[in-house]
């Protein structure tokens, strides 16, 4: 498996173009201890995405699909290739002077975990987006019981997981994460714009501690 690079190239950590056969055959994949654990995130717990700022070309609801992205190459739509995961349209400056985002322009997802917890681990897929994945990506969490709203879970406290960090097309991303708290909702960034085919929250189920006081 190749290195991720760091550097400047937006187009450093694509994958090559599908050239027929078996889509998987290049896929970079990863060995991550922490995918031992539940994934906090499975529909089957009752998660979703409750939120996106942007689903133009792919819905956000494809990140939770128990099943890996599946890739056809000959689906298209109106808008364009069909992909299976979370598109976002690709952003521009803000005017003529500004052609490229800004740094801090990003989309975001705002997922509820099925079973709140403790994360040990993140993995942000980007299996088929081989050159249209984000440069960056970036993970937040926080603890909001009940069932808040989406501008409500807008305006909680995030505690950040995953700093804006470099991510490869076609591949497994992997992060572990070191963070003592319970939480309820995750939000997943790419900065600024591409596509995620399926994002994975693995950690330790921690009932509300409300709960434990009955």
């Amino acid at each position: 498996m190749s290195e991720l690079d760091t550097h400047q190239d937006p187009h450093a950590n694509d994958a090559a173009p599908y050239s027929g056969g078996d889509p998987y055959a290049d896929y970079r994949a990863g060995d991550f201890p922490f995918t031992e654990l539940v994934d906090l995130a499975d529909r089957r717990l009752g998660a979703g995405v409750v939120a996106a700022n942007d689903e133009f070309f792919a819905e956000r609801e494809n990140l939770l699909v128990r099943e890996r992205a599946v890739f056809d190459p000959e689906r298209f739509g109106h808008k364009g290739k069909i992909m299976d995961g979370w598109e976002t349209r690709r952003r521009r400056g803000a005017d003529a002077d500004h052609v490229f985002p800004a740094p801090e322009d990003h989309d975001w997802a705002i997922v509820r975990l099925g079973a709140p917890g403790v994360v040990r681990g993140i993995v942000v897929d980007t299996a088929h987006f081989r050159g249209n994945y984000p440069q960056k990506v970036s993970v937040q969490a926080a603890a909001v019981e009940g069932t808040p709203s989406p501008a409500e879970l807008l305006d909680a406290k995030w505690e950040e997981l995953v700093p804006p960090t470099p991510v490869r097309g076609h591949a497994a991303n992997g992060f572990a994460i070191d963070v003592e708290r319970r939480f309820t909702h995750v939000r997943l960034c790419q900065h600024p714009d591409g596509g995620v085919a399926r994002l994975r929250v693995h950690g330790e189920v921690v009932p509300d501690p409300e709960w434990l006081e009955l």
